[in-house]
């Protein structure tokens, strides 16, 4: 079973307005922790669930596919959530990482109810939990899961033959397992967090996704514009695309209604954010090393039990990181056009100032050159990112001639069969609201990927479930009319733009 893009991150400490959806009232956990509690229920009773979902065997691996954690989220510091972008390395990791387990212990106990039943637990790194490659944020997760589930297996008196402390300690920690890139079942199912085909939240080596520093990890545009960008813009929900992808004029209004009287600045955070996204990307630019890519197929390999051509072949169909692209980089966060519309201002005015009096028409040459410049070089949409992640999916399944390849990063959940292999998506579980107040959920019902496989299955034997919604309490199965009832990334990219500049920084996000 999969979940993924559930975002924990530090509790906004605040009752207002900012940041609400990251407040305690607002978190995910409970709806969590109800799902992974009936989901043991199931497993244990046999009894195939609602619509037979669930498995017969008494053994489950829970993949936690990215996203689970928000590491580029604001720092909660003196009871203050504080933007930052520290170093992404364990020294800033680890305490990061610590306090959102802190913070989520709803998550964590249910989390550890699932070890402590004798299943394993599989987390994959995503672009916002990518800190999860590090061996110390590895052993800070590990500790507090297995922490609960020996708190569990105490409450519920577990009749398991006695053994030493440490035994039992390590029984479990073998039952929290980590994966840097993806994770590849004996059963032939691949589950990726997906953000390896997205050119502004891919890493180079995401096995070891560091940049030259040692031990410091190489930022993506999206983590940066996370950090600088969105992050200064608290009236915005990350998890919504419609929050922010406004006209002109709702930009105008969104500004009136929330920054006129609040002393922070919509217009600064914007041009701030995105010029050191830029400056960023630019400055620490690493080319690439073959010996490290190599390095990275033999480590997934081992990490996996993939064999390393079809490791090789995967990482093949990686997009390459933006910052090999600072033009589509500029383009993104409107630097481009913004530059343009700065240099045909001034050479306006010096047409108008200097020009002879007959040729002040050149003045108008400016303007025209940027409407142009607008046609004849168009933005990539949203939609069109997210069918290259999934035309990855069916690729991947070639390259490892599986039977099922899950991904995450969209958010966008999906399910089908073709030809009997299965490709699907498991969606969100963020804190995603209509309303900027959050008392409009988005999601009517939560997305998960079950699949199971009968125990001694031949190599060749299919396998059975699929795309299945928690609603109601229950596990069912998905139904079309379980969409989020705001508009998505796909539907937001296919309408007209309007004329005005806006900032649309939003294919960075991923979030």
């Amino acid at each position: 079973m999969a979940i993924s893009d559930i975002h924990l991150c530090e509790l906004e400490p605040t009752a207002g307005l900012w940041m609400r959806y990251r407040q305690a009232p607002y978190s995910p956990d409970g709806e969590i922790a109800a799902m992974l509690d009936a989901l043991r229920g199931e497993v244990r009773s046999g009894t195939g669930g609602s619509g037979g979902l669930s498995s017969a065997r008494d053994e489950l691996t829970l993949v936690l596919n990215g996203d689970i954690f928000d590491l580029d989220a604001p720092r909660v510091i003196d009871n203050e959530s504080v933007v930052h972008d520290l170093p992404r390395t364990a020294e800033h990791a680890v305490p990061a990482m610590e306090a959102i387990l802190r913070d989520h212990p709803i998550f964590v106990g249910a989390v550890g109810r699932v070890v402590a039943d004798g299943h394993t637990v599989v987390f994959v790194a995503g672009n916002h939990d990518i800190q999860l490659t590090l061996p110390e944020v590895r052993d800070a997760v590990k500790r507090r899961i297995v922490d609960a589930a020996l708190d569990a297996r105490s409450a519920q008196g577990s009749g398991a033959p006695a053994r030493p402390g440490e035994a039992l300690r390590a029984a479990l920690e073998a039952r929290v397992v980590f994966r840097a890139w993806f994770h590849r079942t004996t059963d032939g199912v691949i589950v990726e967090h997906g953000n390896q085909y997205d050119a502004y939240c891919s890493y180079r080596y995401p096995m070891a996704p560091f940049g030259r520093k040692p031990g410091e990890i190489q930022p993506t545009m999206g983590s940066l514009v996370s950090r600088l960008l969105v992050s200064r813009m608290g009236y915005f929900n990350p998890h919504v695309d419609s929050s922010f992808m406004l006209s002109g004029f709702g930009y105008l209004a969104h500004w009136a209604r929330y920054y006129l009287f609040s002393g922070r600045s919509l217009v600064l955070a914007f041009a701030v954010g995105a010029l050191r996204t830029m400056v960023e990307l630019a400055r620490r630019r690493d080319p690439c090393r073959r010996a490290l890519r190599r390095a990275g197929l033999r480590a997934a390999a081992r990490e996996t039990g993939a064999p390393l051509p079809a490791v090789a072949k995967h990482a093949r169909l990686f997009a390459r990181p933006a910052e090999d692209c600072l033009g589509r980089v500029a383009r993104e966060l409107w630097l481009d056009r913004l530059g343009l519309a700065l240099a045909g201002i001034l050479a306006a005015l010096a047409c108008l100032c200097w020009m002879p009096e007959g040729l002040a028409a050149a003045a108008l040459l400016a303007p025209t050159l940027l409407v142009a410049y607008e046609r004849a070089v168009p933005k990539p949409t949203l939609d069109a990112v997210w069918q290259g992640v999934n035309r990855a999916a069916r690729l991947v399944a070639t390259a490892h001639g599986a039977k099922a390849v899950i991904f995450g990063h969209t958010h966008s959940p999906e399910g089908s069969w073709e030809d009997g292999v299965f490709f699907g998506n498991t969606g969100s579980w963020s804190a995603a609201f209509e309303d900027i107040a959050c008392t409009k959920p988005v999601f009517e019902a939560r997305p998960l990927v079950w699949l199971r496989s009968e125990d001694g299955a031949a190599p060749d034997e299919p396998l059975a479930g699929g795309l299945v919604m928690w609603k109601d309490a229950r596990f069912q199965p998905w139904r079309a009319d379980a969409t989020p009832s705001v508009p998505r990334k796909a539907e937001i990219a296919r309408r007209p733009r309007p004329a005005g500049l806006r900032p649309q920084a939003t294919a960075a996000l991923r979030s």
